[in-house]
């Protein structure tokens, strides 16, 4: 394959795994940004391997010191082929069983907006701790995210690989079993790189991460290396409507207002209220009391002003609330919150007056914006599972060899 010939340019590696002995022996992890001090400590308590001793490490010197000795002593070992790796998972979610697939592979890094699509707006500003990490390194331990669409001869390999040989790695952490095959056939890995390197992909969990990749290339660049291992960013691809995947709302809050009749009032010029817990555009809560939302305006047909999270952003945190769009960045009134239980959670201790709990974004909304070059606002999606780390990892030697398919 030429380079330039097609869009996205999707590649297999030669992944650095935990050698099988050690692989379940606790060293696993959440992605780095969901675990806070005390979950770090059990994990790194957990396993002398534990993957968050280096994801998030006590110094980045000490980082690159653990990898590079990981991989001298032989508990992190390189395949010897070049692979890309399907990652499947059953998870439970809302009370109902899901499964979530994709795989693995190196994808090269170009700026945003030509074939590789980001879909939400992200707070500019470089990411030094995962520059420091990645630089220190030569590694990434945690993929990003990305979807495609219309991937049925991606899927029928999929399929065909899990059914037809062992996972090399399973293993259960949080409540899921995390399953990874590889996919060695040549003529396999060829088909998928020619497929979806004619189709772009959405970032889907990642965007900063993305951008600081980006830092990194320019950083070598400007030292006068031209190409390398950190032309490539470790991505899981996915899917967008068949991958399993569940798009979830973020939600928001209020966090300071001076009379809450008042504020219900202006909100009654623009949503019919009552007073319960149904179905609407908008549930409210304040108080220990649900308030149910519906919009009474006639919705735009643009379709990002068409969205909840716009209608939202537009007429209560601007119009009522007279917030600017760094007001709202700046969190001193606006605030985000996961779940439906962070929202009650927040309300009720006071970290927050109120709380809205919104309806998600749908697959087809999503990359329809994405493909259309538009963004959503920031923190409008929440996509979930998260794939842990340390299961595979890309190392800047990774790609030695494998970008030649």
């Amino acid at each position: 394959i030429k380079k330039g010939v097609f869009m996205s340019l999707i590649y297999p590696f030669k992944g650095l795994r935990f050698e099988k002995n050690i692989v379940s022996k606790n060293v696993i992890a959440p992605p780095y940004d969901v675990i806070d001090k005390e979950y770090r400590l059990k994990l790194i308590n957990s396993s002398e391997y534990n993957i968050a001793k280096i994801i998030l490490p006590d110094s980045y010197d000490g980082a690159k010191e653990i990898v590079n000795l990981w991989i001298e002593k032989g508990v992190l070992k390189f395949d010897k082929e070049c692979s890309y790796y399907i990652y499947c998972s059953d998870y439970e979610f809302d009370g109902h069983k899901k499964s979530v697939k994709g795989f693995l592979g190196a994808l090269r890094l170009e700026e945003f907006g030509k074939s590789v699509k980001p879909h939400e707006k992200t707070l500019k500003g470089p990411k030094i701790d995962r520059f420091n990490l990645v630089t220190k390194t030569n590694a990434m331990f945690c993929p990003i995210m990305a979807l495609y669409n219309e991937g049925e001869k991606v899927d029928e390999i999929l399929e065909k690989t899990i059914e037809n040989s062992a996972p090399i790695v399973s293993e259960e952490f949080e409540s899921a079993t995390h399953k990874i095959y590889k996919i060695r056939d040549k003529d396999d890995i060829e088909t998928i790189h020619n497929y979806l390197s004619k189709k772009d992909v959405i970032i889907a969990d990642g965007h900063h991460r993305y951008e600081t990749a980006l830092m990194i290339k320019d950083y070598y660049n400007k030292q006068g290396i031209e190409s390398g291992g950190f032309d490539y960013i470790m991505t899981l691809f996915v899917d967008a409507h068949k991958g399993g995947l569940s798009l979830l709302p973020i939600h928001r809050l209020v966090k300071e207002i001076d009379d809450f009749d008042n504020f219900k009032n202006r909100l009654s010029e623009f949503f019919t209220i009552k007073e319960s817990k149904e179905k609407c555009d908008f549930l409210m809560y304040h108080n220990g009391k649900f308030y149910s939302l519906l919009f009474k305006l006639a919705r735009d047909k643009d379709m990002l002003k068409k969205l909840d999270v716009s209608i939202f952003e537009e007429y209560v945190y601007k119009k009522i609330l007279s917030l600017s769009d760094d007001d709202i960045k700046n969190q001193k009134v606006a605030g985000y919150a996961h779940s439906e239980k962070e929202v009650l959670d927040a309300v009720d201790k006071r970290e927050a007056e109120i709380g809205f709990i919104l309806n998600p974004i749908s697959n087809k909304e999503l990359t329809d914006i994405a493909y259309s070059g538009l963004t959503v606002p920031q923190k409008s999606t929440f996509f979930y599972p998260k794939i842990p780390s340390g299961l595979v990892a890309y190392h800047f030697d990774s790609i030695k060899g494998c970008n030649n398919v």
